[in-house]
């Protein structure tokens, strides 16, 4: 059974997963510098592979800095042709990535929280909608966006016994699916190969 445990470092809170015995086994949050050379990895990755994900400086201010990706998808719930914007987000406060989004009709209107729960999980309770996927302000833009809570971030990756590579190709790959971003195998399979 692992253990998160939250530490002070640097003037930085700090997850730390160990095992029963106490032996570490990941670090489960990031600091800001670590965020931004983990994308900068994403970054790279996403050019070698000619998808489409960019990086969004507004100024050096930390965290003034988000991954951008954007597609068309169809709505589970219709077949709508759907435009979303992902934000992979820095959260000062947990100290781990937190995925933002907006998601527009054709027509440019943007789908509100229940269109938003019926497009891409329409088969959740909404007791569990509301714990986990909530419209709140981008802390870069200050404009609401849908996003999946941080609260429980550290704790789900800390379910992996081996630290990740990269934490947000990781997190990505957790958090993506739910809202139809999904991450070639190629992401994962870089990093094994670049060793």
């Amino acid at each position: 059974m692992a253990i998160v445990n939250l530490l002070v470092f640097n003037h930085f809170w700090i997850g730390i997963c160990t095992s029963a015995n106490g032996k570490i086994i990941s670090m489960t949050t990031l600091t800001w510098p670590e965020f931004l050379y983990q994308a900068k990895q994403l970054l790279e990755i996403s050019n070698q592979l000619n998808d489409s994900w960019i990086l969004c400086e507004k100024d050096e201010q930390e965290p003034n800095s988000y991954l951008k990706y954007t597609q068309k998808i169809k709505g589970k719930a219709s077949e709508d042709l759907i435009s979303v914007e992902y934000h992979i987000v820095y959260s000062i406060s947990y100290q781990v990535p937190v995925l933002y989004f907006q998601a527009h009709r054709s027509d440019g209107s943007l789908l509100d929280l229940e269109a938003t729960w019926k497009t891409f999980l329409p088969e959740t309770s909404r007791s569990e909608l509301y714990q986990m996927l909530t419209q709140m302000e981008h802390p870069v833009l200050f404009r609401p966006f849908m996003a999946f809570h941080p609260c429980r971030t550290t704790e789900v990756l800390a379910q992996f016994g081996k630290p990740s590579e990269n934490v947000l190709i990781t997190f990505i790959s957790l958090y993506g699916p739910y809202v139809q971003l999904n991450l070639a195998n190629a992401y994962g399979l870089h990093s094994q190969i670049n060793k």
